[in-house]
């Protein structure tokens, strides 16, 4: 007896199955209710996850060119009550991603599987369009999306008109789909599917590296409640716990493991925090003695390791001293010997992220202005670079956390915020149009890698965000505890600064995905939006004297720029211009300045320019960054760069030429603090995490030039990077940004196809 195929028809992505024989959305195992328009348009986009589905093609398959209906608003209302099934948002895709004015991806991965075997009649006679077709390898638009479903679902549209003619409809459309899901899902069901499941489970795990074989992944973890991480290895599908491979205890942490070539030893950073001291270390990947390498000169965007193929070299990212952008530099495991590869230019950050090809043809690397980063490849001749310039492949001005090589060094697998939320893109070592891959979750997926046969990928999903809270100031300079959760959301929300005639509040915040700048009342109620750029990195908003007006920065092209908008919103002006970076504006207190950072001599330097962009002029001279100025308006106060601890004054003109009236004022904030403090009347509230004294936020006063302690920190979590600090005009009240606690975990997907 011959007995048909088997289909294919349970699809499962996240916590979600849709059964496309029966119209069943499960959830967990419950059934949940959906109706069948969101359902169809469900089974559309599996058919081609991690493609665009356009809206034309939605409508040609479900809204014909006889039925009469408002195509427009009946798709709106479909996604919607699809999004409210899903428990998804717009803003914040987990399932389905709105491309405007195009149409829609879903970006989740899936499996499929096959059900219990049913009779071709009842797969023709149903609502519910027919499973999807394996993904295709050519472009979202190249082709249409029509399946046999159409079949199915045009006989049931004409049963009344003829009963022979029905059967004639049914029994072809049972043929065509015997034969649509026979060849299409024959390799697919002889395949193992797709699996994505935490690699360990294990809280705050990350930089994971595969052994040559693919078996084992040696990452960085700091154990269940550790301050310092070490390195482990684990056997994937075993069931033992990690090994830990490096031990030093407390003191110290490792970071960034890289196997060798042939699997004999692992390489890694090593940072000993009471001798301040970053550097190379290698061990064998058994476990056994550690040597040093090589001691590593600044701390700068150090990220990352590679092993070159032939197993001679080793990249890593370094600097002459803090204040120099990083260069990538190779390390022969020969002679010890250290040579550059890359010569970024001057007044950006650096290059890191070093990655080998695997066919050993090409280097990849990232190079980072202000906070964000491009790729670029450069040639290699003889596990050399050569002689030429490295060609940057990406350019999204967004924010790039990790690449990994395919194994036939065809691609490069990266993680992205070309589209808001980090996730996982792969692209042409020559250029194009990144692709995004169909791997999505509710966090952020950084630091990819790739086992030797690419079949297996790894990433680290990290769930961040971070609030805004309040506390009242006492008349000694006390911060009240406990604090109040005063503005937060799933993303972050940093920048708080109350407007000088204290009636609102004005931050930035990624809440719609992109950093944008927002304002509130000054109890953080009727949050509205004011820009809408909808791209990377947006924010720094302060007030003008008058609280009318607002500066800021943002990227419209491929430099950043200070901006300037209404309080009430309206249309953003550009105030500085050129190809430098150009950021984190103050005001003057008599408002007829604009204080910004700028790499415009090639270093950063604090300058000054009209609101209306007239009259620039420098006023540091030994660098200067995120310069804010005293309340009578004699000095400014300001660090010396993004990755400098201290505060230095200097007075508003800037003083002699020769610096002499520069004064460090400040050993805090620490390193990437820069904009974690505020200037009062008497004093500078600012964080010290690692000095002396107990860790948390202090008062320096500037009557007894003493500092204070304000408030200890605990468990709380600064918030670097970012402006986190405001002071209400009264004194009375403080908003802070804390981090709120990450969950970070890596995440294994087997099987993976690149």
């Amino acid at each position: 007896m011959t007995t048909s195929p088997q289909l294919p028809s349970v699809v499962r992505f996240g916590a979600y199955e849709a059964d496309l024989l029966s119209g069943e959305l499960r959830k967990s195992g419950i059934r949940l209710k959906i109706q069948d328009r969101p359902f169809q348009i469900l089974a559309i986009l599996l058919e081609q996850p991690g493609l665009v589905v356009t809206r034309e093609q939605l409508q040609k398959r479900l809204w014909p060119e006889d039925t009469f209906v408002d195509f427009e608003h009946g798709l709106n209302t479909a996604i919607n009550k699809l999004r409210d099934a899903l428990s998804d948002e717009a803003d914040n895709p987990r399932f389905i991603e709105t491309l405007p004015k195009r149409g829609y991806r879903f970006i989740a991965p899936v499996s499929a599987s096959v059900a219990p075997r049913a009779h071709l009649h009842s797969v023709s006679s149903s609502n519910a369009p027919t499973p999807f077709p394996p993904p295709a390898t050519s472009s979202a638009n190249s082709s249409d999306i029509s399946s046999p479903a159409s079949f199915a679902i045009a006989a049931k549209r004409r049963l009344s008109t003829s009963l022979a003619a029905s059967a004639m409809i049914l029994l072809c459309a049972a043929v065509l789909v015997t034969w649509f899901f026979f060849s299409h899902y024959r390799g697919v069901a002889e395949s193992s599917e797709i699996r994505i499941a935490p690699l360990n489970g294990l809280p705050r795990e990350g930089d994971a590296s595969f052994s040559p074989d693919g078996n084992q992944v040696a990452f960085v973890w700091a154990g269940e409640k550790g301050k310092y991480a070490h390195i482990y290895v684990s056997q994937i599908g075993a069931t033992d716990s990690p090994r830990q491979l490096t031990s030093t205890g407390e003191g110290a942490w490792e970071f960034a493991p890289v196997w060798s070539p042939d699997g004999r030893y692992i390489a890694f950073f090593r940072f000993d925090e009471k001798e301040k001291a970053l550097a190379i270390y290698v061990t064998a990947a058994l476990g056994g003695s550690e040597r040093r390498l090589y001691s590593v000169k600044s701390h700068r965007k150090v990220d990352a390791l590679d092993w070159s193929t032939d197993g001679k070299y080793l990249a890593f990212p370094d600097a002459a001293s803090p204040s120099d952008a990083s260069q990538i530099f190779l390390l022969s495991l020969d002679t010890l010997e250290v040579h550059p590869v890359t010569s970024p230019p001057a007044g950006i950050l650096g290059d890191s992220s070093p990655a080998f090809s695997p066919d050993g043809k090409s280097f990849a690397f990232v190079r980072d202005t202000l906070d964000v980063r491009e790729i670029y490849v450069l040639p290699l001749s003889g596990g050399s670079a050569a002689q030429i310039a490295p060609v940057q492949i990406t350019f999204d001005h967004a924010d790039i956390q990790g690449i990994a090589w395919t194994p036939e060094s065809d691609k490069l697998i990266f993680s992205s915020s070309r589209r808001g939320t980090r996730s996982l893109w792969s692209i042409s070592p020559t250029g194009g149009t990144p692709q995004r891959l169909p791997i999505a979750g509710a966090g952020w997926a950084v630091r990819p890698a790739l086992s030797r046969k690419g079949n297996r990928l790894t990433y680290t999903s990290v769930n961040y965000s971070a609030s805004i809270w309040r506390a009242s100031l006492t008349s000694d300079h006390k911060i009240s505890l406990p604090l109040e959760r005063f503005i937060s959301s799933t993303g972050l929300e940093e920048g708080p600064q109350y407007s000088p005639d204290g009636k609102h509040i004005v931050f930035q915040s990624t809440r719609t995905g992109y950093y944008e700048i927002w304002r509130a009342d000054a109890d953080g109620s009727n949050p509205v939006q004011l820009t809408h750029f909808s791209k990377n990195l947006t924010g720094t908003p302060r007030w003008s004297p008058d609280s009318r007006r607002i500066s800021f920065d943002t990227r419209p092209a491929g430099h950043s720029h200070v901006f300037v908008i209404n309080a009430e919103g309206g249309q953003p002006r550009q105030v500085t211009q050129g190809d430098s970076e150009n950021g984190v504006a103050s005001w003057s207190t008599d408002g007829k300045w604009l204080y910004f950072a700028s790499n415009r001599t090639g270093s950063w330097q604090v300058w000054k320019i009209t609101p209306e962009g007239n009259s620039l002029t420098q006023i540091t001279q030994q660098g200067g960054f995120a310069a804010l100025p005293s309340l009578d308006g004699k000095f400014l106060y300001y660090a010396k760069g993004r990755d400098v601890p201290g505060l230095w004054r200097v007075p508003v003109d800037g003083g002699p030429l020769d610096g002499r009236e520069e004064m460090k004022l400040l050993d805090g904030p620490p390193v990437g603090g820069w904009g974690y403090y505020a200037v009062t009347s008497d004093g500078i509230y600012y964080p010290e995490i690692s000095g002396p004294g107990k860790p948390g936020v202090y008062f320096y006063s500037f009557a007894t030039q003493t500092n204070s302690l304000a408030m200890p920190v605990e468990n709380e979590q600064p918030d670097n990077g970012a402006p986190a600090v405001g002071i209400s005009p009264d004194g009375r009240n403080l908003l802070i940004c804390l981090q709120d606690q990450p969950l970070v975990y890596i995440m294994l997907v087997d099987n993976f196809r690149p």
